[in-house]
């Protein structure tokens, strides 16, 4: 049974959940997957109609390069019913969701930095049938040694904000930001909230936790590292939270959370501050009291 959340990082967050939480007597009765994965059945059944042809994955082939700096493929698509269609950014979209089917959702998001169709073939020998190319893929990963991912939320992506680090204030102080959901990071920095209204509309939301940091130096990001541990543990052991990503500040460190069930991870939260360590001064925001 697969769960197919698409590039959505909340529907993924909660496909993984929904996998978690399955009963034990239907994990040992099916195989549960929370993301798309490659060559499946729906990609075998996958067929486009261009004017009068149908055409199925194996019409399709794939021109890349490969980047061993980033660990990427870039690609372009080439169908022979391309040439037909006038809209490039159809052409474009046809490409990308094909692609996504052949090699699934977990490779496509690590391993593919770009995308084109083509309408006639390219003159170069890296290239191969659309359905083989997952293959091509992990044979490259094994070979040459690259990251491995179990899922799409295995992904993490830094960013270093371009903003003033003498300011105390929260989240102004952010030196360094790891996270397995850009989108969120990019819109809560820009201000934005459509990801935080997806969430609230499925009863949940996105919040960090917050403490004034204790050491000097490196040791600061070592503390963090392992409170983000312990306490994604215990929130994930009840169900009620994931730590997604996090940041390191002049002032401030960090630990960023999608929320299941809000009223639940509130009374576990109580809790959890009174075992902790007395100098670590834990609190908790929700991005909508933080922008608001």
């Amino acid at each position: 049974m697969t769960i197919d959340p698409g590039p959505n990082k909340t529907s993924q967050y909660i496909a993984q959940r929904i996998k978690m939480m399955a009963p034990d007597n239907v994990k040992a009765s099916w195989r549960i997957n929370a993301v798309l994965q490659p060559l499946s059945q729906k990609a075998i059944e996958a067929a486009v109609q261009i004017k009068d042809e149908t055409y199925t994955l194996v019409d399709f082939l794939v021109f890349y390069e490969i980047h061993p700096e980033t660990q990427t493929f870039s690609t372009r698509v080439y169908c022979p019913g391309y040439q037909l269609i006038e809209n490039d950014e159809y052409t474009k979209e046809m490409s990308m969701y094909l692609l996504e089917l052949a090699i699934g959702q977990t490779d496509y998001e690590a391993y593919i930095d770009r995308v084109e169709p083509l309408t006639a073939p390219e003159d170069s020998k890296n290239f191969c049938n659309l359905v083989d190319f997952y293959n091509l893929i992990a044979q490259t990963v094994e070979k040459d040694h690259w990251k491995e991912y179990d899922s799409p939320l295995d992904i993490y992506s830094i960013y270093e904000p371009n903003q003033d680090f003498a300011h105390d204030a929260l989240r102004k102080d952010m030196k360094i930001i790891f996270t397995t959901h850009p989108m969120l990071v990019e819109e809560t920095l820009g201000e934005k909230n459509d990801v935080l209204l997806d969430l609230k509309a499925k009863e949940g939301e996105y919040g960090y936790m917050y403490y004034a940091n204790p050491f000097a130096g490196k040791d600061n990001a070592l503390f963090r590292q392992e409170l983000s541990k312990q306490l994604d543990a215990s929130m994930s052991k009840l169900n009620l939270g994931k730590v997604i990503g996090g940041a390191m500040g002049k002032s401030f460190s960090y630990i960023d959370w999608i929320v299941f069930d809000p009223e639940g991870f509130e009374k576990a939260f109580a809790q959890i501050k009174k075992q902790l360590d007395p100098k670590v001064e834990l609190h908790y925001v929700t991005f909508h009291e933080f922008m608001n």
